[in-house]
């Protein structure tokens, strides 16, 4: 582990290397803190959990040099802040110092194994376990209490998290600096986040652009008549704090909620789980706190909590990778092998599509509970409206929020969520050898590849036939059956005329220009439309686009919009009149997933080819449009996925209505035409045979 240190002459004072601030000297009694069983029990606890499989100098990365770490930076804000309150003839105490930096250096000391995944499994905070440690019967809460006496070890502990103490809440806190020292213990600008943020960028090997320096020069406070004091950030300090922000989103999208962590704390999970079932197939000894702690993690004492750290599962896990019985616990305690055997689902498939596949793999057996498919989802509120910062402005102070509108969101969360899927998991919960798996190895890569792929359209389309007789309850049961929900209906009619050029350019690349008549709850509206594909055959994916809201029907707006942007067409040759009419019956459902929502339209269309001497051509389809996001489009594929599973015949339509107009009334004109042809060659043949003569 990375924290070092050593004793002066005195045998009392620390002194620290520490890789971010370089020496650090510690005077009792912080140096005594540091030195008791339970705060160097957190020199084996890691602070980022299985982030370390994707940053491996995390390993390095342990709970107590960042509790020190943050202890300093807590001393270096409060000798600014004392300065800047010496201008009030203001004084922090001695006693108010010693809480604040006692509570600094604590604040992390409840942290179990893996940090915050043992929080997710035991149900218990670390600020709650915190306050269990310093409260209870230990050798931190000895010496805290003899050095400072209960009271002030009471108000150490109140600083960290709340903790049922009356007769704290109805003391005089007049002159109090707590709500000051609080914010820098708890806030958006805290020591704590302040180091973590720069520490856990060094051991992961990433350049932190923090000035942490800096920002403790622009520290501020407010004191107001009633001698409340408050946090304050000079504006010199701003783009300081709005790289915090940025640094901030950053670590937890790219090292926090990785993958790795993703995937490796479920997996951390369900081996406790199966080893909890029956904790007697182990062909060894395993060491007892992980026992303890794996047996009952949601009941667990403070000592048994207290002697378990990430060494003990660490072993734990290498015995069972060994000596397990049952072969898929065996499997999983081997987890750099895990995390290379699974693979990510990334479209927003849920676990229940890939459970129908394999059964359409594997026959009528039971994946209810199958270790093979994992998922697991991180969130977290990054901006906290209580931990509110404040900037002075000089005459005037914003909120945080407020001065960096560009930069927090106050309502947002950060999420992250994976769905993974082991091949070799399911092997071994089916009983198969390597041989007998293999045929079906195959079949379950192009099950991945499926589900991975990308949608390469904004919108899927199909053709309903008139032979099929679908209704719109059975398109819409199987995707309702499947989590979706309808949220809104609506109804409306688009009459559509489409223009080309002479030599139908527009048309042959898939392009088109178009004048809507949009009507809407007995309301009408007109829009002009240019679409162009960036290259052959892709009509959505990649196009050009320019959409003109219109006062009446004309496409000359729509001309002059596209010289300005230089469209390549030549509209000296566009058709005066339209080529093609569209009159769509629209019925639009919207739905919703997960927070997702789609459009799905049901469309009856009757054509008109002005070309064709107006002949007519009827046309049923779904269309189904996602309104989010580009990212909300993968949801296209699991409503590809369970329309073609459940519907049969379903015909994926590729033409854009323009081309399909076109296309569906030539074959009505051609259906005409040869039926014309039949029945003048049977004319010809009856004229041509001789008279039967009656006897």
């Amino acid at each position: 582990m990375s924290f070092k240190y050593e004793l002066k002459d005195d045998g009392k004072t620390m002194e620290v290397q520490d890789p971010i601030y370089g020496k650090i000297e510690i005077q009792p009694p912080y140096s005594e803190i540091v030195l008791t069983k339970e705060m160097q029990r957190l020199n084996d606890i890691t602070q980022n959990g299985f982030s370390v499989y994707d940053y491996p100098g995390l390993e390095n990365n342990e709970r107590l040099s960042h509790s020190v770490g943050a202890f300093y930076l807590m001393s270096q804000m409060i000798k600014h802040l004392e300065k800047e309150l010496q201008r009030y003839d203001i004084f922090i105490s001695k006693d108010d110092k010693d809480m604040a930096l006692c509570s600094m250096l604590l604040h992390d000391i409840g942290h179990g194994p893996f940090s915050h995944t043992c929080e997710r499994i035991t149900k218990y905070s670390h600020e709650k376990r915190t306050t269990d440690i310093l409260l209870g019967d230990t050798e931190v809460n000895k010496l805290l209490k003899s050095t400072f006496g209960t009271k002030k070890l009471k108000k150490i502990a109140s600083y960290i998290a709340e903790i049922d103490d009356k007769e704290e809440e109805n003391r005089e806190t007049k002159n109090s600096f707590t709500k000051l020292l609080k914010s820098l213990i708890s806030h958006q600008l805290d020591a704590d986040r302040l180091d973590y943020l720069v520490r856990d960028s060094y051991h992961a090997g990433i350049t932190s652009g923090i000035d942490y320096k800096k920002l403790i020069q622009t520290l501020g406070i407010s004191v107001d008549n009633n001698q409340e004091y408050e946090l304050l950030v000079d504006k010199k300090g701003l783009a300081s704090i709005e790289t915090i922000l940025i640094e901030r989103f950053q670590k937890y999208r790219d090292i926090y909620f990785t993958k790795s962590a993703l995937l490796l704390e479920s997996v951390f999970s369900k081996v406790l789980e199966i080893y909890r079932e029956n904790p007697e197939a182990i062909d060894a000894e395993l060491p007892e706190a992980f026992k303890k702690f794996a047996l009952n993690p949601t009941n667990l004492s403070l000592n048994d909590f207290l002697d378990v750290t990430d060494s003990a599962f660490l072993e734990a896990f290498g015995i069972m990778k060994e000596k397990a019985k049952n072969p898929v616990l065996q499997y999983l305690c081997d987890m750099p092998k895990v995390l290379a055997d699974f693979q990510d689902l990334e479209n927003n498939i849920n676990a229940e599509t890939v459970k129908r596949k394999l059964k359409d793999i594997f026959g009528d057996r039971d994946f209810s509970n199958t270790l093979s498919l994992i998922s697991n989802k991180f969130k977290i509120k990054l901006y906290k409206k209580e931990e509110s910062l404040r900037i002075n402005f000089g005459n005037f102070h914003k909120d945080l929020a407020e001065a960096t509108p560009h930069l927090i969101r106050p309502e947002e969360y950060l999420e992250k969520d994976g769905l993974f899927f082991n091949p070799e998991i399911l092997r071994l919960e089916l009983g198969m050898t390597p041989e007998e798996f293999k045929p079906y190895r195959e079949e379950l890569k192009v099950m991945v590849n499926e589900l991975n792929k990308k949608p390469e359209e904004f919108e899927l389309k199909y053709i309903i036939n008139q032979s099929q007789q679908l209704s719109q309850d059975s398109i819409l049961e199987p995707l309702l059956s499947n989590g979706f929900k309808i949220v809104k209906i609506k109804s409306k009619q688009n009459d559509d005329e489409y223009f080309d050029t002479r030599d139908a350019s527009l048309l042959t690349r898939g392009g088109s220009l178009r004048i809507r008549k949009l009507t809407q709850d007995d309301k009408q509206r007109y829009k002009a439309t240019y679409k162009m594909p960036t290259a052959v055959g892709e009509v959505y994916s990649s196009r050009e686009e320019i959409e003109l809201d219109l006062d009446k029907p004309s496409i000359e707006e729509l001309k002059e919009k596209m010289q300005q942007k230089k469209i390549e067409v030549d509209l000296t040759e566009v058709l005066t009149t339209p080529l093609l009419n569209a009159v769509t019956q629209r019925r639009d459902l919207i739905l919703e997933k997960n927070g997702v929502q789609v459009c799905l339209s049901f469309d009856n269309t009757k054509y008109k080819n002005h070309a064709l001497n107006g002949q007519m051509a009827e046309d049923s389809m779904i269309e189904i449009e996602a309104l989010g996001n580009v990212e909300d489009r993968v949801m296209l594929n699991e409503i590809n996925s369970i329309l073609q599973s459940n519907i049969q015949g379903l015909q994926i339509n590729k033409q854009s209505k323009y081309e399909r107009g076109i296309q569906k009334t030539k074959e009505e004109a051609d259906k005409i035409k040869w039926a014309k042809k039949r029945e003048s060659a049977t004319k010809k043949k009856s004229l041509s045979e001789p008279e039967e003569l009656e006897l």
